[in-house]
């Protein structure tokens, strides 16, 4: 009895499922986990309905019916397991890191004016290809999932890395700058071409290259909506467990090695976000962006630099120029040391 009373006085077996969710919180920020949720929704009704049928942007229903909800709630729609496998993969590979480099208002903004411009895009192209050929397909053609907003991210930041860099993609070395390119070939090959996956790249690499300046927001701007005391848009969403606020973005830090998958609140909530460092730069006023000039590590792509590098530098790219730089930090070293022993014998 004794026995039995002792094994039964010790604390119960933690619920793994709860100790997952617990932990996708906590590791997840704000903004790709409000996303993530809405396409697992979106999975879970389609037991019951066809969630495509009432939120995807098909030009029947947006133009003719007038229903544009359509153009913002077309990325959260997933309609199938395969969908949702992929759309956790990706999101939560590249959406954790940019979110925690950009900060969640900036990820935020970033993700409806891709959605927004891409899905406008389709709906003219799609009423113009109807208005040539006098085909209906075209206007029953629909524009939904979240990898049509997803390549548009990649090609922002894609665009905004030095022209060098490469990505892995399984067993390829691929230029940075054609990387979602190949992707968008990789998903043509095996699915068929799709006009909003084309269009969310184009529309990508336009944001990356300046083209979309005017839709971006001030720094300013994201402070008062952030803004407690002042009672901002945003105050609300800064207490919660994952929102990353302007001043703890990490900027590119978000990319380098160590620096863990997890977001947090910057707002400290709880979360265990990174480090606060130096409010980015206003996009609309700055030539240097908030994206990884490293080439990032979403999808398969690595890390590349190093800590010896500071940011906008070219990595060396031989054995000889890496050398080079070593030799120019240990002189440096040596230089410091040699000033430091002056100062003690004076």
């Amino acid at each position: 009895m004794s026995r039995e009373s002792s094994n039964n006085s010790g604390p119960p077996n933690a619920n793994p499922v709860s100790t997952a969710y617990e932990s996708y919180l906590r590791d997840t920020p704000l903004i790709t986990r409000y996303v993530l949720n809405a396409t697992v929704i979106s999975y879970l009704t389609g037991f019951f309905f066809s969630p495509a049928y009432l939120l995807a942007n098909i030009p029947v229903f947006t133009l003719f019916k007038f229903q544009l909800y359509r153009i913002l709630t077309s990325p959260l729609i997933c309609t199938d397991i395969l969908s949702l496998f992929f759309t956790f993969m990706g999101f939560m590979n590249h959406g954790v890191k940019l979110e925690q480099s950009m900060g969640s208002s900036f990820f935020a903004v970033l993700f409806i004016t891709l959605t927004i411009v891409t899905n406008i895009l389709f709906l003219i192209v799609s009423v113009l290809l109807w208005g040539l050929t006098n085909s209906e397909k075209y206007l029953t053609a629909a524009s939904l999932g979240i990898w049509t907003v997803l390549l548009g991210i990649i090609a922002v930041e894609c665009s905004e890395a030095p022209p060098d860099m490469k990505r892995r993609l399984f067993f390829l070395e691929i230029p940075t700058l054609y990387y979602p390119l190949v992707l968008l070939a990789l998903f043509s090959m095996f699915s068929g071409f799709r006009l909003a996956y084309g269009l969310g790249v184009a529309v990508g690499y336009a944001y990356g290259y300046g083209k979309l300046d005017r839709w971006k927001v001030k720094v300013e701007t994201v402070r008062k909506w952030e803004n407690r005391d002042g009672g901002g848009c945003l105050s609300s969403f800064v207490q919660r467990v994952g929102f990353i606020t302007l001043g703890s973005a990490s900027g590119p830090n978000a990319w380098l090695i160590g620096s863990g998958g997890g977001g947090g609140s910057g707002s400290g909530s709880g979360g265990g976000g990174p480090a606060a460092v130096r409010a980015p730069s206003d996009p609309a006023a700055s030539t240097t962006s908030s994206f990884p000039s490293s080439g990032g590590r979403s999808l398969g792509g690595g890390p590349r630099g190093g800590g010896l590098l500071s940011r906008g530098t070219r990595p060396p790219k031989t054995s000889e120029e890496r050398a080079a730089l070593l030799e120019r930090a240990a002189e440096r070293r040596r230089q410091q040391q040699a000033d430091g022993d002056g100062d003690e014998g004076v």
